[in-house]
This record gives C-alpha cells, structure tokens and sequence, in this order.
C-alpha cells in the first residue's frame, strides 16, 4: 500500500493511503519510523496500526465534542469530515458512539425543541430545524406533541403579537395588520394561527 503522511497544521497530519485521505493524527502520536513527510510503502500491519490509531482519534474526536452539548448524527459527520476522516471510518466512530448512548438524535431533538419553545419560537421553524438534521418524524413528532402544544405554541403567539402591537400603536390597524402578518410569518408562524391570534387579541390601541 502506498502511504503519504502530510502536513496539516503545527499540531497534526494527514494521513493518506493509496491517494485517498483517511483523516487526520496529532504529530505527537505518530509511530516513529512514519516522520511527517513520509512517501512510501507500506505493509497491511503498518497501514493497520495506523488506521487504528486514527479510528481511536475519531472516536475521541466526538466522544469530546459530544461532551460539550447534544449534537445530531448529521452534525457529528460533518464536524468529522471538516477533520479529513474517510466517511466509513466516520460511519465506525459514529455508529460505536450511538451504541454507548452518547449519540442520540432522540436526545439532540429533545434538547432543539425545549430550546426553541422556551424562545418561544413557531412550531414550523422547530420543525424546519429538526428536518434541516434530516431527523426522522417518527423521533420528534411525539416530543414536539408533549414538549410544545399546539394550544402552548397559539398562546406564545398571542402574547408576541400583543407586545409586537403595543410597540408599534402609532401604526394605522389596517397598516399594523399587515406589518404585523409579515413580521411574524418569516419568523415561522402559520398565516391561520397569526390570524386566530390577530382576532383573538381584538382592536389594538390606537395610541
């Protein structure tokens, strides 16, 4: 097999097996008779021990980074591939990860939906979000039924509108309607759900 070690930056390496990148190492554990700049070949044992030490640095890679705060499946390749990992040894990390439970789109969902409600935001952009993760609709459907009703969501929306209305009385009703209707569709919300709360609110004050 033919084995190139290049740089990467001051700290790390990347290592490439017949001319396709497998990720990257810190210089530090590099096995000594593989110096940085190596070009040569290499034997299944010695490709192995390095295809080893990189499936534990992907692993470790995650493992910190999932420390930190839930992320999804979607998140975690594309935070392994900015480090140059070949996508199967992603896959491995991943996979041994969601086994152990420190990997849970379940979780992740959970954790958006209780973010984005206390935000008070629309139930249409939490589920924008959620897809943008290509999650599936059989995890968060449940969680946003529980975590965020509907009859929840209409009650936000109502007191939004209230303040977003009291801040701009000035306004002509017919004018405020409308800006009102724009401002809070592009943040999400259903043009029947502003408009039940538009109605439940009644006339606003004139100022």
């Amino acid at each position: 097999m033919r084995l190139r070690i290049n740089p990467k930056n001051k700290l790390a390496v990347i290592i490439e097996i017949d001319g396709v990148n497998q990720g990257t190492l810190p210089r530090r554990v590099l096995p000594p008779r593989f110096p940085e700049g190596f070009a040569g070949e290499a034997d299944k044992e010695e490709t192995g021990e390095l295809l080893e030490l990189l499936r534990a640095r992907a692993f470790n890679l995650l493992l910190d980074w999932l420390a930190k705060s839930e992320h999804s499946t979607l998140q975690c390749r594309a935070y392994l591939k900015r480090h140059l990992f070949h996508p199967s040894l992603a896959e491995e990390a991943i996979e041994r990860l969601r086994q152990l439970n420190y990997l849970s789109d379940e979780r992740f969902a959970e954790t958006l939906i209780r973010s984005y409600a206390n935000r008070r935001a629309s139930r249409r952009a939490i589920i924008a979000k959620l897809r943008e993760q290509r999650i599936p609709s059989s995890l968060w459907e449940p969680l946003l039924a529980e975590i965020y009703p509907r009859q929840e969501a209409s009650s936000n929306l109502r007191e939004l509108l209230a303040r977003y209305c009291a801040s701009h009385g000035e306004l002509p009703r017919n004018k405020l309607r409308e800006k009102a209707f724009t401002h809070f569709f592009r943040k999400g919300f259903e043009l029947q759900d502003i408009q039940s709360a538009w109605e439940a609110l009644g006339k606003p004050a004139s100022g």
